[in-house]
């Protein structure tokens, strides 16, 4: 059975195409520290938004719509900090960043959820999905790797 979904792996490889040349980046609309990049996972849009230094990743954050959830599109997030800047609060800026963004981005739309999976055995994340989602998690069984996992799901309305 494969392992869970890790983030930093996402990272490694946006990292290692952006410095080929192959990524595009737009500036964010609501802070204009973060920069974006939208391609298609399995024909779905993943919205991915980093914080960079020059031309590294300090900071990465991923949506991918995952169904629907209560009613509302569902967005998976994904989040990861290269180990030399972790424990600076930079996952939890960027996956606020993010959520701002895309609260922004699909103004006029109906609220959506965030949601975040986290493996019971990573607390570091646990705290950031606690702090930027809130709630109760939820105790799941994680679909990819049969792992325990928490579920932490937010509603966010987005503009008018």
């Amino acid at each position: 059975m494969p392992e869970m979904v890790d983030p930093s792996l996402a990272l490694a490889s946006f990292q290692k195409a952006l410095a080929a040349g192959g990524l595009r980046l737009e500036q964010g609309r609501v802070d204009r520290t973060v920069c974006l990049h939208v391609d298609y996972l399995q024909g779905k849009p993943r919205f991915t938004y980093v914080h960079m230094d020059g031309q590294t990743v300090t900071a990465f954050a991923s949506f991918v719509p995952n169904g629907s959830f209560a009613g509302h599109r569902n967005l998976a997030a994904g989040y990861a900090v290269p180990e030399r800047y972790r424990n600076q609060g930079r996952a939890k800026a960027i996956l606020a960043a993010g959520i701002a963004e895309l609260q922004n981005g699909f103004r006029g739309h109906p609220p959506f959820y965030i949601e975040a999976v986290v493996s019971v055995n990573n607390p570091a994340s646990q705290n950031v999905a606690q702090e930027v989602l809130g709630g109760q998690p939820e105790p799941i069984v994680d679909n990819h790797s049969d792992e325990p996992a928490l579920r932490y799901a937010k509603l966010f309305p987005t503009g008018k």
